[in-house]
């Protein structure tokens, strides 16, 4: 029984802090309405006009910028980046390899050059 009570007061506490949060875009959103309502024809053209305008230009926005220019550019980097990356990562373990070779080279080198200085002398 307690649990249940205590479901309620948290779902009245959720209810009020709701109305408190969606009151004022309630009050905004009758307001609208009624400003809505009493939009001349002349003025509603005029939105209609501009909504349009909007379409046509988000359209454009959509096939001509993104689909035309900016998709294919990204799936393009997208392809040299995934290309380089997998070659870095197969290299890093041959790195590795030629960076123990050029150690063990280092120190024969530096053997034979003592030991023709020695044969020189």
């Amino acid at each position: 029984m307690v649990d249940r009570e205590m479901l309620e007061a948290m779902s009245d506490l959720m209810d009020q802090k709701l109305d408190q949060k969606l009151g004022p875009v309630f009050e905004r959103m009758d307001k609208l309405e009624s400003d809505v309502r009493h939009i001349s024809a002349v003025q509603l053209e005029t939105v209609c006009g501009r909504l349009d305008k909007l379409e046509s230009d988000m359209k454009y926005v959509r096939v001509v910028q993104l689909e035309n220019g900016v998709i294919p550019r990204l799936n393009t980097i997208e392809e040299c980046y995934l290309d380089t990356s997998q070659r870095y990562i197969d290299k890093t373990d041959q790195i590795d390899r030629m960076e123990l070779h050029i150690g063990a080279l280092e120190t024969t080198v530096e053997n034979h050059s003592a030991r023709l200085n020695q044969l020189s002398v």
